[in-house]
């Protein structure tokens, strides 16, 4: 019996854990969306701001406040954003390579370019027909010798 360091232990039952998946497939996609609700909100407020600086309502928010406070939210959306893809990206396409079911039905290539080329869509694609379809659920192990 080959014995794995904690650290290893871990990352192989990272790569397991179905809880970790869902999130890692889904939050990109919701964060990226409320990221572009964000805008909207800030470009909309802005032109409602210059509206009410030309006096056509009553007093309002000075244009300053209102487009800082809506661009902080919409900043720190892209950085959680940018965060959480990047590690979704390279999570999932570790999964790629090493997912046994993809090794014995040669379609390894086809997903990993889904999933660098349509990056968070394809990871949820992925996620979705890939792991959380398949009955039994892919096993990876990080020592398999099969690439």
């Amino acid at each position: 019996m080959k014995t794995m360091p904690i650290l290893d232990r871990d990352l192989t039952s990272l790569l397991n854990n179905t809880k970790l998946q869902a999130i890692l497939a889904t939050v990109p996609l919701a964060v990226f969306t409320l990221a572009m609700l964000s805008y909207f909100i800030i470009f909309f407020s802005l032109f409602g701001t210059l509206d009410a600086q030309i006096g056509h309502e009553g007093a309002s928010k000075s244009m300053l406040t209102s487009l800082l406070g809506n661009l902080v939210i919409f900043i720190f959306l892209v950085f959680i954003g940018f965060f959480v893809g990047v590690i979704s990206f390279i999570y999932y396409v570790v999964h790629a390579v090493k997912n046994p079911n993809l090794i014995e039905s040669d379609d390894r290539l086809l997903w990993i370019l889904a999933i660098i080329l349509g990056n968070g869509i394809g990871v949820f694609i992925y996620w979705l027909y890939q792991i959380k379809k398949k009955d039994p659920k892919p096993i990876i192990d990080l020592y398999d010798e099969d690439l």
